[in-house]
């Protein structure tokens, strides 16, 4: 089983119990006004721009065989529709104003990252939280929850509810 996942947050302390590792999972249909994540609501990876590290040389405008990518204004515009997520545009960029959000993965891969923390969960009561996006949209992958309570740590929460 493989989900997007866009990030793995060590150390969180603000997503359940104790010290936990946090999951984000991309994609979520809501398009909430508050959302703490925006970059998590689109379903596949994407490219994100950051005008603050661009050095306007244009090298992804000539990288993407899609047209994707414009350069409008002085400023890098995205076509996300046109985007057909093959990153060379983000590894090209050398002022690093593009990255990627959101990289699949496998239920084991995110297990063994979990699982390097389990000396922080057992002394503090944590565990692991699924967050996004929404994690609910991945039903096969939320099956994580049995892998990860069979190796018999604290609770997994899938947003912020105890497992």
């Amino acid at each position: 089983m493989e989900g997007i996942i866009f990030n793995i947050q060590k150390f969180s302390i603000h997503d359940g119990p104790g010290i936990r590792t946090t999951v984000f999972f991309k994609g979520c249909p809501l398009r909430c006004e508050w959302c703490a994540n925006p970059e998590s609501q689109a379903v596949s990876p994407q490219v994100l721009y950051n005008n603050e590290k661009c050095l306007h040389c244009a090298t992804c405008v000539h990288t993407c065989s899609k047209g994707a990518i414009k350069m409008e204004d002085g400023l890098i515009r995205i076509d996300h529709k046109t985007c057909d997520h093959c990153m060379k545009c983000v590894k090209a960029c050398p002022g690093k104003a593009l990255t990627q959000e959101g990289e699949v993965k496998t239920v084991e891969e995110v297990v063994d990252i979990c699982m390097q923390d389990i000396d922080f969960y057992e002394e503090s009561n944590g565990g692991v939280t699924l967050s996004g996006g929404e994690p609910t949209l991945h039903p096969d992958f939320v099956d994580i929850t049995k892998l990860l309570k069979g190796n018999d740590f604290g609770g997994v929460c899938v947003d912020n509810k105890l497992f």
